[in-house]
């Protein structure tokens, strides 16, 4: 079941779709949380969402799919692609493409619902050739160096380098909190399409020092360098603004420089970067609940100096929203999925929309 709705973004109005809501018997009293949107090298959209059994973040989960090959305007059924028959599994992870082979694999860790230790903070992986169609089964990252250098969760999706030294290179960011580290981000990536895989240097800031690195994501910019930013998880107490950024310089090894966007309204919560370092503008584009306080305002933000400032937004849903994930279409535009909501509640379905990018007119 779609819903099409119209709803202001600026002065324009913007269709959105509500491809997850709470229509699978076996989620009777879960939520579709935490979005991921990727567009292949042959344009398919593929949107997935964890369907939580419960209405928490501890709880098993089924990871499904939904593909659209004409740019979000039809969807295919919505597909199961990770899912424990006996519900007994926490899944997460991120998708990201091989730009030379167009395969996807989406980065995961599996977690036995109820059992202590560290197997939930491995990485594994599952692939598909063929568009999202199929999937193969899932197997453990290969993983270069210590294991444990690659433990975390990743949420959103990954990118594929475009210029620079490291072209080519696939990378997934990681919060390496929820695998009992202290307050980190970082990024796990492979130069080989896949085949192995290498953890980057986290970046960490102690309490005293500004605050604390948790749920991530990366863009790159017009030069080649990484961009990485991060809910603030220790929030207004940090003496930094609720928005943490860094920057690498060697595609995601080392960070080279952090930063907080105080200029970003932001209630602690997940958000989403996008770029096209291939276009001349070189823009970093960031969605968001812009709002000091609560889950709000799921905006669109522009930055045109890699991140430092963020003159341009956009306004796409007033009312109550939350974590979210970006891709582009083939002809270039922007498109947005995200946990929408209403009444206080930012998670009643999860919505898709073409999106004006903000200062473009």
């Amino acid at each position: 079941m779609m819903i099409a709705l119209l709803l202001a973004c600026g002065a324009a109005a913007v269709p959105l779709t509500d491809l997850f809501t709470q229509l699978d018997a076996r989620l009777p009293h879960g939520d579709y949380r935490i979005p991921s949107l990727i567009a292949t090298p042959k344009g398919t959209l593929l949107a997935f969402i964890f369907g939580r059994m419960h209405r928490t973040d501890n709880t098993p989960n089924i990871l499904y799919l939904r593909r659209s090959v004409d740019d979000g305007a039809t969807w295919d059924e919505a597909r199961a692609i990770l899912n424990d028959p006996q519900n007994g599994t926490m899944f997460g992870g991120a998708p990201v493409v091989d730009p030379t082979t167009g395969a996807v694999t989406f980065v995961h860790t599996r977690y036995v619902y109820g059992v202590r230790g560290c197997g939930g903070c491995m990485q594994w992986g599952i692939r598909s050739e063929d568009e999202g169609l199929t999937w193969s089964a899932g197997q453990l990252l290969n993983v270069s160096g210590p294991p444990n250098a690659t433990y975390g969760g990743a949420l959103a999706s990954g990118i594929a380098l475009v210029g620079g030294p490291h072209a080519g290179r696939m990378m997934v960011a990681l919060r390496g909190d929820c695998c009992g580290d202290k307050r980190t981000s970082f990024v796990v990536y492979s130069d080989d399409g896949g085949a192995t895989w290498h953890g980057g240097q986290k970046m960490s800031l102690l309490p005293e020092y500004g605050g604390g690195w948790t749920e991530c994501e990366v863009a790159e910019l017009r030069n080649g360098s990484v961009l990485m930013t991060s809910r603030n998880f220790y929030g207004g107490s940090s003496g930094q603004g609720p928005r943490l950024f860094a920057r690498s310089d060697d595609g995601g090894a080392t960070w080279a420089a952090n930063w907080s966007a105080y200029d970003l309204p932001d209630p602690y919560c997940e958000a989403s970067l996008l770029s096209s370092p291939n276009r001349s503008n070189g823009a970093v584009l960031f969605a968001n609940p812009s709002h000091k306080g609560r889950r709000l305002n799921m905006s669109l933000h522009r930055s045109d100096d890699g991140g430092r400032t963020w003159p341009h937004s956009t306004v796409v849903f007033a009312g109550d929203s939350a974590y979210s994930d970006m891709a582009y279409t083939r002809n270039g535009s922007v498109a947005l999925f995200f946990e929408r909501g209403g009444g206080g509640n930012p998670y009643v379905s999860v919505a898709f929309g073409v999106v004006p990018v903000p200062g473009s007119a």
